[in-house]
């Protein structure tokens, strides 16, 4: 087993992306883990080291070198298999979805939930403002998709954008002035301005997938 099967086993685990992986870890950029995925690189100490804090139910032993069982110990682990990721559901965290994008790092899943259609989302959490309201109101939980920031955006999808200097959950809109940037549009009938941003500005993209609204009887 070559180190990327190794590492992609561990993150088949997880039920997160790539991308959400690297990020839950504390990786600053996943392109150190496609590194190993194209074979240039290996797993280093450092990674497992950062790999195994997060997750101690992994073999770091198993992780660098092959050798051993994936789990440490008697630790019991979910299968890795595509059966088994099918049953576990989204991640939903227990904290706002704007706050919880900007703090990846340390987060742990409240649980695991199940949204039809939605399987292929990274992460699940509730918003509390309502600043996309009515079509995202407060206390609905959201389900976001990792998306690259420099591929192509869907006009008129809802979308979490994190910067270094803000997080937004706005309509995105490509600027036709501009080659590569995106207009952050809040809904017709609020007060807040539009944002115009360039894709580079973008540290990471979610496109908002599913809406789950609590009504009050």
């Amino acid at each position: 087993m070559t180190d990327w099967q190794r590492l992609e086993q561990v993150i088949k685990w997880t039920g997160l992306s790539t991308n959400a992986f690297a990020v839950g870890i504390g990786l600053k950029r996943s392109e150190n883990l496609y590194q190993i995925k194209r074979g240039n690189n290996g797993i280093s100490k450092d990674l497992a080291e950062l790999i195994t804090l997060k997750y101690p139910a992994v073999n770091r032993s198993w992780l660098l070198t092959g050798d051993g069982e994936m789990f440490a110990g008697n630790a019991a682990g979910e299968p890795a298999s595509p059966a088994g990721m099918a049953g576990r559901g989204i991640p939903y965290y227990n904290t706002d979805a704007i706050r919880l994008v900007c703090q990846m790092q340390g987060k742990v899943p409240a649980q695991y939930i199940h949204v039809p259609g939605f399987g292929d989302c990274d992460l699940a959490a509730a918003v509390t403002g309502d600043a996309m309201a009515p079509e995202v109101p407060a206390g609905a939980i959201v389900a976001l998709k990792e998306v690259n920031p420099a591929e192509a955006v869907l006009p008129g999808e809802i979308y979490l954008a994190v910067t270094p200097e803000f997080a937004l959950m706005r309509y995105v809109k490509l600027d036709r002035k501009i080659s590569d940037g995106l207009w952050l549009l809040p809904p017709a009938d609020s007060d807040e301005e539009p944002v115009g941003i360039r894709r580079g500005r973008l540290q990471r993209l979610y496109l908002v997938k599913g809406i789950i609204i609590h009504k009050v009887l």
